[in-house]
C-alpha cells in the first residue's frame, strides 16, 4: 500500500499544473491563428495585388494608346495650329506629357520639357518603334525618385508622337492597399489574441 501511495504521489508530481496547461493551449491556439493570418496576407500581397496591378496597367496602356492615336490624327490633319501650341493643348487634355519628333528623331515640340534639353530624346525605344511604323510602348523611371512613367509613341506623317503618363497613382494605390492590408492583419492578430485567451479559459481544467 505504501508503494502504491508513493507511486501515485510521484505521478501526480509530474502532471502539468493547470497554469502550464493553459499557457500551452494559449500558445498553440494563438500561433495557429497567426500562421493562418500570415498565409492569407502574403497570398493577397503576392497574388491579388499583382493581378490588380497588371489589370490596371493594361487599362492605362489601352487608354493612353487611344489618346496617342488621337494625338497623331490631330498632328496629321491640323495645319493651322503651331506644333508647340498643339502639343501643349494635347498634353493638357490628355493629362500626360506630349512630344513630337520628326523622321530623324529630332524633337519638334514637348509639352513639359524645353526642346533644347531633349537632344537625344528621339533615340528612345518607343520612338524607334514608332518611326518604324509600329506602336512603341515603354515603361521606365523618371525624375529624382525614379517614379515609373508609361510612354506610348505612334507614327505620324514625317515623324512620330508620344504621350507619357506617370504611374505614380498606381504605386500610391498599391502602397495604400498594402498599408490597409497590414492594418487589417494587426486587427486580426488582436482578435486572435482575444479569442485564444477566451478559448483557453473555457477549455482548460479548473
Amino acid at each position: 500500500m505504501a508503494t502504491e501511495a508513493q507511486t501515485s504521489t510521484l505521478l501526480a508530481s509530474h502532471r502539468p499544473s493547470p497554469p502550464n496547461t493553459r499557457r500551452r493551449t494559449f500558445v498553440i491556439l494563438f500561433a495557429s491563428f497567426l500562421c493562418m493570418i500570415a498565409a492569407a496576407a502574403f497570398s493577397t500581397i503576392y497574388a491579388t495585388e499583382d493581378f490588380w496591378r497588371k489589370a490596371l496597367n493594361e487599362e492605362i496602356t489601352r487608354d493612353l494608346t487611344q489618346k496617342a492615336q488621337m494625338f497623331a490624327t490631330r498632328v496629321n490633319t491640323d495645319r493651322n495650329t503651331k506644333m508647340a501650341d498643339l502639343t501643349a493643348q494635347v498634353g493638357q487634355q490628355a493629362g500626360a506629357r506630349a512630344t513630337v519628333v520628326d523622321g530623324n528623331g529630332k524633337v519638334l515640340a514637348d509639352s513639359q520639357v524645353p526642346v533644347p534639353a531633349l537632344e537625344k530624346e528621339g533615340e528612345r525605344p518607343e520612338f524607334g518603334a514608332a518611326l518604324r511604323g509600329q506602336t512603341g510602348i515603354e515603361t521606365r523611371g523618371r525624375g529624382t525618385f525614379a517614379l515609373p512613367v508609361l510612354y506610348v509613341a505612334v507614327p505620324v506623317s514625317g515623324g512620330a508622337v508620344r504621350l507619357g503618363y506617370s504611374l505614380a497613382d498606381v504605386e500610391n494605390a498599391s502602397a495604400t492597399a498594402r498599408k490597409n492590408l497590414w492594418l487589417g492583419c494587426l486587427v486580426a492578430a488582436l482578435a486572435a489574441l482575444i479569442i485564444s485567451a477566451l478559448t483557453t479559459r473555457m477549455l482548460s481544467p479548473r
